[in-house]
């Protein structure tokens, strides 16, 4: 009988996946594990989608069949996604006009509708903070030796004054306000209270540090509530404290989340507060590979150990991959599996290049020169959709001295756009340029962001060396459909580079 009872299941999921739905979803046919995904119906739904597997249209055909087969109302459903483009981005793709919110307009909603009085803060008040710091303490003369002590340890030089610092380490002393203001955020978006970083600070050693952040962080506090003001991971804390003590007008019965990878503490108790009050089910879709905001608090935590966070849940695979090559995927997925603190997966591929990865060695002298070469070579072939990525804004200031102007750049009639690797998460273009491959403080990796002092504050602790950053040159390599151009120094490669060289040939093009 219980033989007979899983048999019969089984058609009636069969019937469900070759439901003609699924047939025509923005002019695609889904396939079998994205058909499998939406269908579930458990409480708490995961799908870890590798780059270029679909995960957009899986969610707009979650949202069809919601609508269409299970005839929820469009009101009873809502999407949120990491940013602003990715909102946009969603809502033109979308069949349906459901709410497609960002977590921090969904805040903002709740507030609203629960009648909260709030203001928010301009989102360079804290930046601000800093420079006014090192403004008055620092160039005053205040606490200069105190600051010096840990700038040493910093750039490990001990030879040092706050002359030194203006000139010849000024980039560096960018790099440490920018540190500050990244420990500050992480503090925050991690929901640490008093108590929590008081058991942080007497378990670790060098103490300069953490007192001027904290210095800065009290003065950031009396800013704000000197103007009655919430920064957004504060306001989120806030909207979450209101869903216990006021009445929702709206009745979300599912609530589907993009780019799952990337929620930070606050966000997830914001969710799960409004998912007890509302009894909603949740649809969650992303790739642990592509998590790459750890630096702004975000935490990989809740998707690799998605089952310990969420009760009644089931975890779908979408190994489809429509964008890349099978030897890009190869070379991708090789270099991202190091990381042991990653889910394991298998992505497969119709398409297949050969030598997807391509090398062009330059000099400071000919660096310009060689990246105008490239690209006529580029457009030689017949392609003139070229995506142009860097690991920092700057980066591009090494081959255009011009205004970018929406971030395009104007050379003859190529669509040329320039993107940090972090903004071009989630795009895809024919062709991709990667700059500054080199190793250095602001190369790739870039060696600000697994500085040691962060990692006292996650409440989950990555070991791996340069995690954030092996992710987010996955998602560098990832964007192109075609291949994808390293700019590097031959005598000063980054290791990630060299890494990949040493398990696979890569091209060498002369320009």
């Amino acid at each position: 009988m219980k033989l007979f009872k899983i048999l019969n299941n089984n058609l009636e999921d069969n019937s469900k996946l070759d439901n003609k739905l699924f047939n025509n979803i923005n002019g695609y046919s889904l396939d079998c594990n994205q058909r499998k995904a939406i269908v579930s119906n458990y409480q708490n739904t995961l799908v870890v989608a590798g780059a270029g597997s679909g995960k957009t249209l899986t969610i707009v055909g979650k949202i069809k069949y919601l609508i269409e087969e299970l005839h929820v109302k469009k009101e009873d459903i809502l999407c949120i996604s990491f940013t602003n483009e990715s909102v946009n981005s969603l809502k033109k793709k979308c069949l349906y006009d459901v709410l497609v919110l960002t977590f921090h307009k969904l805040g903002l909603m709740i507030l609203k509708d629960s009648k909260v009085n709030y203001k928010i803060a301009s989102s360079d008040t804290l930046e601000y903070i800093v420079n006014e710091y090192f403004e008055s303490f620092i160039y005053s003369n205040l606490k200069v030796n105190y600051f010096l002590d840990y700038f040493k340890m910093y750039i490990k030089n001990q030879d040092l004054s706050i002359e030194k610092i203006k000139t010849k380490y000024f980039k560096y002393f960018l790099s440490y306000k920018r540190l500050i203001i990244k420990f500050i955020n992480i503090l925050k978006s991690n929901d640490y209270d008093v108590r929590e970083f008081r058991k942080v600070y007497l378990s670790y050693t060098d103490k300069c540090f953490l007192i001027i952040a904290l210095d800065i962080y009290r003065l950031y506090i009396e800013e704000l509530n000197s103007k009655l003001e919430l920064d957004f991971d504060m306001m989120i804390t806030k909207a979450s404290q209101v869903l216990d003590r006021y009445p929702l007008k709206y009745n979300f019965q599912y609530i589907i989340i993009d780019e799952f990878q990337d929620t930070s503490w606050v966000r997830y108790k914001m969710i799960k507060k409004l998912q007890e009050k509302l009894n909603s089910k949740l649809f969650l879709v992303g790739d642990d590979f592509q998590s790459i905001y750890r630096f702004s608090g975000c935490t990989l935590d809740l998707f690799v150990n998605f089952k310990d966070y969420f009760k009644d849940s089931h975890i779908f695979y979408l190994d489809r991959v429509y964008r890349n090559s099978q030897e890009l995927i190869n070379i991708s997925y090789n270099f991202i599996k190091k990381n042991p603190y990653q889910l394991r997966k298998v992505l497969v591929a119709n398409k297949y290049l050969k030598n997807p990865v391509k090398l062009i060695y330059y000099k400071d002298s000919d660096y310009k020169e060689k990246f105008y070469k490239l690209l006529d070579m580029i457009r030689a072939k017949g392609i003139k959709e070229v995506l142009v990525l860097g690991r920092c804004n700057q980066d591009i200031n090494l081959v255009y001295k011009e205004k970018l102007i929406d971030n395009h750049i104007i050379y003859k009639d190529m669509a040329l756009k320039f993107l940090t690797v972090h903004t071009a998460k989630g795009l895809e273009s024919e062709e991709v340029i990667l700059l500054n491959v080199v190793d250095d403080v602001l190369g790739f990796p870039n060696k600000i962001e697994d500085n040691k002092i962060l990692n006292i504050i996650f409440k989950n602790k990555e070991k791996y060396e340069y995690a954030e950053e092996r992710r987010l040159f996955y998602v560098a390599l990832t964007r192109t459909k075609n291949n994808i151009y390293l700019f590097s120094k031959r005598n000063n490669e980054s290791i990630f580079l060299k890494e990949i060289k040493k398990s696979v040939k890569v091209m060498d093009i002369k320009c």
